[in-house]
């Protein structure tokens, strides 16, 4: 279930609700050529997904995920997004495991994301 979001350049209607064993689409409108953003979905047990993309004019695209029990500080996802890669390592916490990739030099933003239940 989707429990918060953010819109630093660019807005979303992200689904509200991703079935377990499913997957969803949504499309980040970008703001003067550039899009970037992020979700955080509400698993079980008080685990978060987070997916935070970076797509700019003139920088490479970035996408940085995480799995948590705090609370989320967009402040400091948008401080590790900005030295994350378009293909950052997978995240594995409290029985999930968490990938994401992102066209690195494309201005037509497609970012893939799973998380796994382990």
């Amino acid at each position: 279930m989707l429990s918060d979001q953010k819109d630093w350049y660019g807005s979303e209607t992200p689904p509200a609700v991703i079935q377990a064993k499913s997957s969803a689409e949504f499309k980040h409108e970008a703001s003067s050529g550039s899009s970037k953003g992020g979700v955080v979905y509400s698993v079980e047990n008080g685990i978060k997904w987070i997916i935070s993309w970076s797509n700019m004019e003139d920088e490479s695209n970035k996408v940085y995920i995480d799995i948590t029990k705090d609370v989320v500080d967009w402040i400091s996802i948008e401080l590790l997004l900005a030295n994350s890669t378009s293909n950052p390592p997978s995240v594995t916490k409290f029985g999930f495991t968490a990938t994401a990739t992102i066209q690195p030099d494309s201005s037509t933003l497609s970012l893939t994301a799973n998380l796994k239940k382990d």
